[in-house]
């Protein structure tokens, strides 16, 4: 029998499952990266940034990216290193990700070559709020 985990996020949330081919889905964790949920505005500052040259100051937007897009990156590396570490326990042979097409690029980004390799489908599909039975009807039945 073959270890199968199926990851399903987006970049607030990401919820682990394992199967075994066409059995049910049993959920094994639920992360949630809280700081996403907060509205962009919340994460920025009212003020531009104020960079001073040749003594006169010049106002410059600093740190121009989005504080959300980056935070998720952040919470994509995070599950990346979740999913080398139980890649690397034994935990799982084969690995199925479904999430949102950004937040997809972002995790294919932060995944090592081995979780890559590991990796047998994809579905560019925000699935994270599902039940765990309707997240499997929109999995392969032999992952």
């Amino acid at each position: 029998m073959a270890k199968i985990w199926v990851l399903v996020g987006d970049g607030s949330r990401a919820r682990f499952f394992r199967t075994d081919r066409a059995a049910p889905l049993e959920e094994l964790e639920d992360s949630l990266n809280p700081v996403a949920r907060e509205p962009a505005r919340a994460l920025q500052s009212d003020r531009k940034g104020q960079s001073v040259r040749s003594g006169a100051v010049q106002y410059t937007q600093v740190g121009e990216n989005d504080p959300k897009s980056e935070d998720e990156r952040r919470f994509a590396r995070s599950l990346a290193e979740r999913l080398r570490m139980a890649r690397l326990g034994g935990e799982y042979e084969r690995l199925f990700i479904a999430a949102p097409p950004a937040f997809l690029g972002e995790l294919r980004q932060a995944l090592d070559s081995g979780t890559r390799g590991a990796v047998v489908g994809e579905l560019p599909k925000d699935l994270s709020r599902m039940k765990p039975e309707d997240i499997r009807r929109h999995l392969p039945e032999l992952i």
